[in-house]
């Protein structure tokens, strides 16, 4: 093989471990046991060895051994509550039904047309083409609308409705029937009712205010979103949440343990290594190379990938280590992925890829990695704080805001002023939108 060849074919090397490597960085530790069986499946000379036993290959050649542990080590923190769809759930109900066959194949169809929310976005025009086009029936208007409405009748309410307004009017007719001027309001005036524009309603339906707020009360205690607690995955029973790592507090110091996946863990089949040595077939030859270097390259992916987590968690830790032993937002210095990156000594989307999506298990509760990332602001007695600290501030004034006069963006920049929190209302504005929290005029209620 000539100089140039050999380069350009380790420079290649180089690159598909890198790649190699950042691809399980980026995976949690819920994904990492799939991806480690995708291997398994696909590459015959990959297999799974006991974690205390001795790897088979000379290290030197073969690279370390990686090793993960499922037995006992689970910590979810999330249970989904309902197992089944909402199309199952929906079957369900037509079977009480006496419907003929037609009526109940195209309420099916309906039920598989709904989106995300369980609205049925399209028009019964567009479904009707569709019908003719896909399964070459001819299937007009008004019996679709017979079968939508047999769909709108079952529950969850609202579900097959067109939006929320008209899935609010389905619930708000047939749990609160006597409610007319409500439905009316939803009917005719939605915008004003979602921009809470009270004054205009009260004067439009000549109501007073007492009247009005129970009509607010009434429409917010009804479901926004049919599909909601159903199973997205009909094949999921149920979805949990694992922690990456755990860190405990022993004798006033952080102690950090790392999640483990499988009793198993990975080797380079010996078999193969030695029909490798054997054959004198070039095909064969080239073949088992190709695979036992990429086994190769996925062993030290994943111990690369176990050690570099380890580092950086470490780091963070260490740097935060008074917020990890009170778990006192207070606590919590400003920290930027440069910081970290610094330390551990890797490239900033490093740490990005490490932490976006891997959890941390605390006595105070558990959060993403990420979420411990913040800016740095400087008090007006010099003091530097966390911007997360301003944020909670933030929060627990709009919690405690007086909800029929909450306050505006300015009100709350002028209040975080008194707190010795000096920003601008844009400032403001941006943090609130970083906590999903709306506009005063939508947090109004009566």
């Amino acid at each position: 093989m000539s100089k140039q060849k050999l380069e350009q074919t380790l420079s290649q090397n180089i690159s598909a471990k890198q790649i190699q490597f950042l691809n399980l960085l980026q995976i949690p530790i819920t994904l990492l046991q799939e991806r480690i069986q995708k291997e398994l499946e696909e590459n015959p000379t990959l297999e799974e060895s006991e974690e205390n036993e001795e790897d088979n290959v000379n290290e030197n050649n073969m690279g370390a051994r990686s090793s993960y542990s499922t037995k006992g080590d689970f910590n979810p923190v999330q249970i989904e509550d309902k197992k089944e769809t909402l199309a199952n759930y929906l079957n369900e109900q037509l079977v009480n039904l006496e419907l003929n066959e037609t009526d109940t194949f195209l309420i099916n169809y309906l039920i598989n047309s709904l989106d995300g929310y369980g609205f049925l976005s399209s028009d019964l025009h567009t479904i009707s083409n569709d019908l003719l086009t896909q399964e070459d029936l001819d299937v007009n208007e008004e019996k679709l609308s017979f079968c939508l409405k047999t769909l709108q009748s079952l529950e969850p309410l609202g579900v097959g409705a067109r939006n929320l307004n008209h899935c609010l009017l389905l619930q708000l007719e047939k749990k609160f029937p006597e409610e007319k001027i409500g439905f009316n309001i939803l009917n005719n005036h939605y915008k004003y009712f979602v921009n809470k524009n009270f004054d205009f309603l009260i004067s439009e339906y000549n109501i007073d205010e007492k009247k009005l707020k129970a009509i607010y009360k009434i429409i917010e205690s009804l479901n926004p979103i049919p599909s909601a607690g159903f199973s997205k995955n009909p094949n999921m029973t149920v979805e949990y949440i694992t922690s990456d790592f755990n860190v405990k507090i022993k004798n006033g110091v952080p102690v950090i343990s790392a999640t483990k996946l499988k009793e198993n863990g990975v080797r380079i089949s010996k078999y193969y290594i030695d029909l490798l040595s054997n054959t004198k077939d070039k095909n064969t030859y080239e073949f088992l190379t190709e695979k036992i270097e990429r086994a190769k390259w996925f062993k030290e992916a994943l111990v690369k990938r176990d050690n570099t987590l380890l580092k950086i968690v470490t780091s963070i830790v260490e740097f935060q280590k008074n917020y990890f032993i009170s778990g006192l937002e207070k606590d919590l210095k400003p920290m930027k992925l440069s910081d970290i990156a610094q330390i551990v000594g890797v490239d900033i989307s490093t740490i990005s890829r490490a932490s976006n999506s891997k959890y941390i298990e605390t006595h105070f509760g558990t959060f993403k990695i990420k979420e411990l990332f913040s800016e740095a602001y400087r008090k007006d007695n010099g003091e530097i704080i966390s911007t997360k600290e301003i944020k909670t501030t933030l929060l627990e004034l709009i919690n405690n805001e007086n909800k029929s006069k909450p306050f505006t963006d300015d009100e709350l920049a002028d209040l975080l002023g008194k707190e010795d929190y000096h920003i601008a209302r844009r400032t403001t504005a941006k943090y609130r939108e970083s906590l999903k929290i709306p506009v005063s005029r939508l947090r109004k209620k009566l």
